[in-house]
């Protein structure tokens, strides 16, 4: 491990595991699935998904998933990174997921990198997980920054600050969002005191270099690049039943992601 990221916590991956893990998914709507079924686990009411357009990254748009669930604390977001650990397995109630492999799979099998954001009562956490970050830093194991901060005030919550400074400073260089004024107005995006946002960028390609989805066809859809097949994925949400209605938030109606 690099000297520069030893404080950093690891995903105790190989890199090349991310992307061997990602093929799993020969469909790309079932790595979409996978993530509508961690809102839906996590006690979501309401899930958007939307795509915001930004030109500087691969792809051409980050692609988000925003929910009203229960959130996650500092520790729980940490154990989202490994492979094979899930507090759902220890629940009695019934969980779709329950390998913790669904994040990592179906993001990765979207696109190179993502940002977590995520509040749970008292904090806000953030969980940056990028294979470009590791590959231009040489690194072969997975590391991931995950600074938090209490809600209410905004403070940094650490017991090493230069652990922190160096987070934040990885999650500039390398993720869409540049300053800390920037990653706080993700926060904003979600509804209430608890929920989650996922933004998924550098987004895998086909090989005539477009992106695998396709948002400009219909502004209102999320479709497969060149399939004649549409799917449909405009306002999704649950209804008070807790059943799925299928669709996802246009650019244009989505909530505010900001970015460069």
């Amino acid at each position: 491990m690099d000297d520069r990221y030893a404080v950093l916590r690891r995903a105790q991956l190989h890199l090349d595991f991310i992307h061997a893990n990602s093929t799993t998914h020969s469909f790309l709507f079932g790595a979409l699935a996978e993530l509508l079924d961690n809102a839906r686990d996590a006690g979501a009411a309401r899930l958007d998904v939307f795509s915001v357009d930004n030109e500087k990254l691969q792809g051409g748009f980050m692609l988000c998933f925003l929910d009203d669930g229960c959130g996650m604390s500092p520790e729980e977001a940490a154990d989202i990174i490994y492979f094979g650990r899930s507090k759902k397995r220890l629940s009695t109630l019934k969980f779709i997921g329950q390998y913790g492999n669904a994040l990592k799979s179906g993001s990765m099998r979207i696109g190179r990198d993502f940002i977590l954001f995520t509040k749970k009562e008292e904090t806000m956490s953030c969980v940056f997980f990028s294979q470009t970050f590791c590959e231009e830093e040489g690194l072969s194991e997975v590391v991931v920054p995950m600074p938090s901060w209490l809600t209410r005030t905004r403070e940094s919550v650490t017991d090493d600050p230069q652990k922190f400074s160096v987070e934040l400073s990885i999650i500039y260089k390398y993720s869409p969002f540049k300053t800390e004024a920037e990653l706080m107005q993700q926060f904003d995006v979600i509804y209430g005191e608890c929920g989650t946002l996922l933004v998924i960028y550098n987004l895998n390609l086909l090989l005539n270099g477009e992106p695998e989805l396709d948002v400009k066809t219909d502004r209102e859809d999320i479709l497969m690049a060149g399939a004649l097949e549409e799917y449909v994925f405009d306002r999704m949400s649950f209804n008070n039943g807790g059943e799925l209605e299928l669709g996802a938030l246009h650019p244009g109606s989505s909530p505010e992601v900001t970015g460069p």
